[in-house]
């Protein structure tokens, strides 16, 4: 796949879906470190639909406890305000969660307390108290960032759970690379010269 300005990017199943299955287990956690990231370098682009204002800490009326989610995406087209939770599980049981496909593989993840107040959120974004740096935030609704998705999966879940979009990390690296932008060529030569130190003592070291 080649984008405008000649930027090759390859699908995710081509980067993290290959025949050796350790391969794959181990750059989906090392993408894991830093895969929160690539939202906010994204966001801070002025070509990105959203910007992020930091993270969200969601608590019920009937709760004292609050939970922190991932970010919080304000729409720069209309100023909406929404929490966001990440989740990008792509070597995970056979590569099942890879790609979005349907609701079914949202669903293993209702079981968490903080993913909970993240539906309430989608569903009745009053019904939830969000603090971001300490300051309330009135929001419009939620939002699920996914490692990958279709456009069908995409819209059954949105329409499943009641959560305003489906961000995928695959599209937003699309965008970086489209885009050109300089901070994220950085960024990752940043990374790529830590763990060429980090590999390179290894080898010293024997």
């Amino acid at each position: 796949m080649t984008f405008p300005g000649g930027h090759p990017l390859e699908p995710f199943e081509a980067v993290f879906r290959t025949s050796n299955a350790r391969r794959d287990n181990f750059l989906a956690r090392l993408f894991g470190l830093f895969s929160e990231e690539v939202v906010r370098i994204w966001a801070a682009c002025p070509e990105a639909t959203y910007r992020d204002l930091g993270r969200p800490t969601l608590r019920s009326p009937a709760s004292t406890r609050g939970y922190t989610l991932d970010f919080t995406l304000e729409a720069r087209e209309t100023g909406r305000i929404y929490v966001a939770e990440q989740k990008c599980e792509l070597a995970y049981e056979n590569y099942r969660y890879l790609r979005l496909e349907g609701p079914d593989q949202v669903a293993h993840h209702e079981g968490g307390q903080a993913f909970q107040r993240f539906l309430e959120a989608a569903r009745t974004p009053s019904s939830v108290a969000v603090r971001v740096h300490g300051r309330e935030h009135a929001v419009d609704g939620a939002i699920l960032v996914w490692g990958a998705i279709t456009p069908q999966g995409r819209d059954a879940v949105m329409a499943q759970y009641g959560v305003a979009d489906v961000l995928a990390l695959e599209n937003m690296l699309h965008d970086l690379s489209r885009w050109n932008v300089l901070g994220w060529a950085d960024r990752v030569h940043e990374w790529q010269t830590w763990t060429g130190e980090l590999f390179t003592y290894l080898v010293a070291s024997e």
